[in-house]
């Protein structure tokens, strides 16, 4: 084998695209050549894959790299070389060469470039709400961002990139700090919320049967995940609702629909508003189903509620918990709907009570 065949299929190795028959050919090469084995280890380390740590010094790397030059420019062997073809070889020894130094090059500029790109916008903080609890946090930009009970969230250390990207499941109620240059964009599993800067709430649980958008100020717009091309404006006292495809869907895709809405809020004062009633620890509901407000029962007080009587389910109820325990609660709800229920440890029964 000529130095420049071994230098070949170096290049190959290290760029992970030789064939199984080059890398058993350049094997047995080396066991035949220990001189060479070095020269490879050397460039393998360079790569990552020897003994030597992948956090070498660049000092280090160039100094292995002269290494690697004066070896190849001081050798003299080839191996095996039919005279008459030589120089064709010495123009593929110098092909080779380059290639290897572009290859070692190309993978220490990766690897360097890797590192780098682990700035603070790859640490993702996690954020987990548990039931009986809300969480207020401020993020790195300054906006400031409250979770409700059951509800998972996650941001980066910092906003590197060219928008401020958060994810939600649950409910978050946001104060976005205005940057015109970079947009926030809140993430769900239904649809993606970008704002400037403005105040909203987002209700995305998983269980629930829609997912609200509630705009209280400036300006905001909802992109739909199945349907990124539809952009719904939302302005000041708006909300959008859209429906929550929990089960898989029976008909065929060119025959499902989206199905969202937009309402306006009722003119009322802001702490009468009672989509985002929850940023207070209160529970407010006018004609609402008694199962919907249950969920809403669940989060606030870390139980689990289960219907006896399922026509329970599809009462609508209306009311204000506040700051009253979880008996004192379900008293207030029993005095206008024909119920009466019992608690065991966390699980709240409720069932039909008898005329």
């Amino acid at each position: 084998m000529s130095k420049s065949r071994f230098i070949e299929l170096m290049a190959k190795s290290m760029g992970e695209c030789a064939s199984a028959e080059e890398l058993a050919e350049l094997d047995i090469f080396l066991e035949q050549f220990p001189n060479y084995k070095k020269t490879y280890e050397v460039t393998n380390a360079l790569k990552g894959n020897g003994a030597q740590p992948a956090e070498a010094k660049p000092e280090e790397i160039n100094g292995k790299l002269e290494e690697i030059w004066n070896r190849i420019k001081s050798s003299n062997e080839n191996v095996e070389v039919d005279t008459k073809v030589r120089p064709m070889f010495r123009w593929q020894w110098v092909a080779a060469a380059i290639l290897v130094f572009a290859a070692v090059g190309a993978l220490f500029y990766k690897r360097m470039e890797q590192q780098d790109s682990l700035t603070a916008e790859n640490v993702l903080y996690e954020i987990h709400v548990p039931y009986g609890k809300t969480q207020k946090l401020k993020l790195p930009d300054g906006t400031q961002v409250t979770l409700n009970a059951g509800s998972t969230f996650s941001y980066p250390e910092a906003f590197e990139k060219n928008t401020r990207d958060v994810s939600l499941t649950g409910e978050g109620f946001f104060e976005v700090t205005k940057n015109a240059k970079k947009p926030f964009l809140v993430h769900t599993a239904r649809l993606v919320v970008k704002v400037l800067g403005t105040v909203f709430n987002v209700k995305a649980y998983n269980n629930d049967k829609t997912v609200e958008t509630t705009l209280l100020k400036g300006k905001v717009q909802v992109e739909l995940k199945n349907n990124p091309e539809k952009k719904i404006i939302l302005l000041p006292n708006e909300k959008l609702i859209v429906v929550n495809n929990r089960e898989p869907q029976s008909v065929k895709p060119k025959e499902s629909k989206i199905e969202y809405q937009v309402t306006a809020l009722p003119d009322v004062k802001p702490d009468e508003v009672k989509e985002t009633a929850w940023v207070d620890n209160r529970i407010l509901f006018t004609n609402e189903l008694f199962e919907d407000v249950a969920a809403q029962i669940e989060r606030k007080y870390n139980v689990q509620v289960v219907f006896e009587d399922q026509k329970l389910r599809t009462e609508q109820i209306s009311g204000l918990l506040d700051k009253e325990s979880l008996q004192e609660a379900l008293g207030i709800i029993e005095m206008t709907t024909p119920f009466k229920f019992r608690v065991d440890g966390q699980t709240v029964y409720l069932s039909k009570k008898e005329k």
